[in-house]
């Protein structure tokens, strides 16, 4: 993440943030005149509306000024490639960068036209799932989010860094530890939003505790096989939150991206769920594995080389390998 750092409105009253979401971009509105002279790329031209709409007595300088902003935010938006783009919602820092696709125009409405770059997807958690919340950002970096501009370029290159381990989900404490920072804090504190995985670990937790209470070998319609927990709470916690690391998201056995609770669209079927490896051993290190929750219902008392046969089957069956 080495590009620029803007904070965008999205449009007048924030209009395009809808389709932004939607659609993956970082946009603006430009009125019709003045975006069809800017994409001609005729400066002058783009001058003398400026000049036109200009109320009277406005120093020659000040409408020059403002031409030459407008008409470099929508050069820079239109062909931002890997630039950081922020855009406050509420009491949520949204961020996403640009991608090297090209530039979308399109009509707003008879008089206005939209000028965007298509970005990564919009997230308001950075890239460790924490919540980026209002109350979690310092005071010092939100007086450059609060700025009323309609695209405004972060420049100063210490507050660039901290946006940057911000949405990283890099440490802050060298900026919260100095003094100056410590003084605008005052008596206050930031909260600490936990990652989804915490969400997801407490939850792989419970279900393998109430699975382990549940088949001590209990006789119901059949005899349930007796599953036992090889390891402390800590140690089953951290373990946990190794595979988590080590397979980065990715279900062990099919390759999809695994969801986690309360991620934004999740599917139940594909929410991160603890399972065996070999299902007639029990719940120890060495013996788990993250898998889709759909895998692991399938899956049953398979162990792994058999499930990936059948799987094979199927695939063979649809014309899929």
């Amino acid at each position: 993440m080495a590009g620029e750092i803007y904070v965008i409105m999205t449009g007048n009253d924030n209009q395009l943030w809808p389709r932004c979401m939607e659609q993956s971009l970082v946009a603006m509105g430009f009125d019709t005149p003045y975006f069809e002279t800017w994409h001609a790329k005729d400066y002058d031209a783009y001058l003398a509306l400026q000049h036109k709409d200009a109320k009277a007595g406005t120093p020659q300088a000040d409408i020059k000024a403002q031409a030459t902003l407008w008409f470099n935010r929508a050069t820079k938006l239109s062909e931002s490639v890997g630039d950081l783009w922020l855009h406050r919602e509420g009491a949520d820092l949204y961020w996403a960068e640009t991608t090297d696709a090209g530039p979308v125009f399109d009509p707003i409405s008879d008089s206005e036209v939209m000028i965007a770059k298509p970005v990564t997807k919009w997230s308001k958690r950075n890239r460790k799932t924490q919540a980026l919340g209002w109350d979690s950002i310092h005071p010092k970096a939100r007086n450059y989010i609060v700025a009323q501009q309609a695209m405004f370029h972060i420049a100063n290159a210490d507050i660039q860094d901290y946006f940057r381990a911000l949405v990283e989900g890099a440490p802050l404490d060298p900026w919260h530890n100095r003094s100056d920072w410590k003084a605008a804090l005052g008596d206050k504190s930031l909260v600490k939003h936990p990652p989804l995985t915490e969400f997801a670990i407490t939850r792989m937790m419970e279900t393998v505790k109430q699975t382990v209470a549940n088949s001590s070998g209990q006789v119901v319609q059949r005899t349930m096989k007796n599953k036992e927990l090889r390891c402390s709470d800590d140690e089953l916690r951290s373990h946990i939150a190794e595979l988590m690391e080590q397979q980065g998201g990715i279900c062990k056995l099919t390759g999809l991206q695994m969801h986690l609770d309360k991620q934004d669209g999740a599917d139940l079927d594909m929410l991160v769920s603890l399972d065996r490896i070999d299902s007639n051993g029990h719940y120890e290190i060495g013996n788990m594995q993250l898998v889709c929750r759909f895998v692991n219902f399938w899956k049953c008392s398979q162990d792994n080389g058999r499930f990936l046969e059948l799987l094979d089957l199927i695939f063979k069956q649809r014309g899929l390998s």
